[in-house]
This record gives C-alpha cells, sequence and structure tokens, in this order.
C-alpha cells in the first residue's frame, strides 16, 4: 500500500521543520537580546553616573571656592588699603584657580553657569574697587569743598577789610 498524498506530507513536513527552526531562531535570539541588553544598559548607566558624579564633585569644590572668594570680597573695603589689595588679590587668585578645571573638562554641562559665576564675581570686586575710589574722590571734594568755602570767608573779610581801608584812607 502506498501513501497516496505523500508529496503534499513531504512538503508539510519541511514547512514545520522550516517555521521550527524561524522559531527557535527568534527565541535563542530573544534570550539573548533579554541577557545582552541588560548588561549593556547598565554599562551606560553606569557612564552616566560616572559623569553626575564627576559633575556634582565639581559643583561642590566650586561652591567651597565661591565661599572662599565671597569671603575676600566682603572684607574689601572694610579695612585699610594694604588689606583690600591682599583680599582682592587673594580673590582673583582663586577665581583664576576655579576656572582652571573648565578649560580641561568636557563633561561640565553647564560652563556657561560657571564662567558667567566667574565674571560675575571679578565684575563685583571690579564694582568695589570703583565704590572706593569714588569714596575716597568724595572725600577728597568734600575737603576741597570746605577749603574752597574758608578761602571765600578768607577772601570776604579781607575785601571788607580792604574797603574799610579804603575809606579811612580817603577820610585822611
Amino acid at each position: 500500500m502506498e501513501i497516496v498524498n505523500k508529496e503534499q506530507r513531504t512538503k508539510a513536513y519541511w514547512f514545520f521543520v522550516l517555521f521550527f527552526a524561524i522559531t527557535v531562531a527568534i527565541v535563542v535570539v530573544a534570550m539573548f537580546a533579554n541577557v545582552h541588553f541588560p548588561f549593556e544598559e547598565n554599562k551606560l548607566l553606569k557612564e552616566k553616573n560616572a559623569k553626575l558624579e564627576k559633575d556634582i564633585a565639581i559643583q561642590n569644590h566650586f561652591a567651597a571656592d565661591l565661599e572662599k572668594v565671597k569671603v575676600a570680597m566682603d572684607s574689601i573695603g572694610v579695612s585699610n588699603l594694604k588689606d583690600d589689595f591682599f583680599n582682592e588679590k587673594l580673590a582673583f587668585s582663586i577665581l583664576t584657580d576655579m576656572y582652571k578645571p573648565f578649560l580641561k573638562s568636557d563633561t561640565l554641562t553647564n560652563k556657561n553657569m560657571y564662567n558667567n559665576t566667574i565674571l560675575i564675581c571679578k565684575q563685583y570686586i571690579d564694582a568695589k574697587k570703583h565704590i572706593k575710589k569714588l569714596t575716597a574722590d568724595r572725600a577728597l571734594l568734600d575737603s576741597l569743598n570746605d577749603i574752597n568755602q574758608i578761602l571765600q570767608e578768607e577772601y570776604n573779610k579781607m575785601k571788607v577789610d580792604l574797603e574799610v581801608c579804603k575809606q579811612l584812607y580817603q577820610n585822611q
């Protein structure tokens, strides 16, 4: 007895084998992807975390240096001129040291913020120097006005004395 639909059965068998192989391949690829992708994702997350930790460390260092600059800036104009010069140079030195890491680093996300903060601190120091100079100029101007007023009073007295002398001389 011979099989009547042998050709169709053979064809169906090979389709089954083909689709079974495709299904097994898809399952194997899916399992590999399930195992491989989390490791890649962990690697990327670790790199991102390291970058964020570095940014936070730089921010903390920047904040500490900014506090030192603030102390130096606040002491400008409080005491005598020699201390002002020292505090000004100290503040500029700290600002320069604060700027150096930004020249080397590519990882910072807010470079403009740091640069603007440093520039604002420099402008603040310059403004305090300018205010102190204007205050000194104002004191000089006040003293010159006082001297001018005293000289004007003396001139007026001399003028009156001269008029009195003229009248006395004419009466003689």
